[in-house]
C-alpha cells in the first residue's frame, strides 16, 4: 500500500502535502495562497492569481518541466523572490500534481464568479451657477478693453 503524498481538504479548504498548503482566498476575493514551510525557516505566504496558479499546474503536468523550474516560477512572483529549498521543489509539484482537477474545478469557480460592485462613491452636489474661473461669462476676458480677448501684443498682459 502506498503512502499518500496529498490530501485535498474539500472544495474551499485548499490542499496540502508535507510542508506545502495552497488555499483558497476567502471573503469573495479572488486568488490563492501557497504557504511553504521551509525547513530551518519560517513559513512563507505567496499569493496566486488565478491564471499564476493555473500556469503552475500546466507546468507540473509536464515531464520535461523539472521540480526546480515550477519552483523558479514560483520564486520570482513575491516581491522578495523565494531561496531555494530542494526539499520543497517535489512536494509542490506532487501538490501540483495530484490535486490538478480540483484546483483546475476551483480556479474556474473563481474566474466564473461575478465581480463585485464597486462602492457608490458620495458625489458632492453640483454648484448652482457655473463658474468659469474668472468673473465674466465664458470668452470673455477681465482687463481687456471693451470685453474683447487678449490683448495681441505678445507681453500677455492685458
Amino acid at each position: 500500500m502506498q503512502a499518500r503524498r496529498t490530501i485535498e481538504h474539500g472544495p474551499e479548504g485548499g490542499w496540502s502535502s508535507i510542508a506545502v498548503n495552497i488555499a483558497p482566498a476567502t471573503g469573495g476575493k479572488e486568488g490563492f495562497y501557497l504557504t511553504l514551510f521551509p525547513d530551518a525557516r519560517p513559513p512563507t505566504v505567496v499569493f496566486l492569481r488565478p491564471p499564476q496558479l493555473a500556469q503552475l499546474v500546466e507546468l507540473a503536468g509536464q515531464t520535461q518541466v523539472s521540480d526546480q523550474q515550477i519552483w523558479d516560477v514560483v520564486a520570482k512572483i513575491p516581491m522578495e523572490p523565494l531561496l531555494p529549498s530542494r526539499s520543497l521543489y517535489p512536494r509542490l509539484r506532487a501538490l501540483l500534481v495530484d490535486c490538478a482537477s480540483s484546483i483546475r474545478a476551483q480556479i474556474r469557480a473563481q474566474e466564473d464568479r461575478p465581480a463585485p460592485l464597486p462602492a457608490p462613491i458620495d458625489e458632492e452636489p453640483a454648484p448652482s451657477e457655473p463658474s468659469y474661473g474668472h468673473s465674466g461669462p465664458p470668452g470673455s476676458f477681465g482687463g481687456s478693453p471693451g470685453g474683447g480677448g487678449p490683448d495681441d501684443s505678445g507681453s500677455g498682459f492685458p
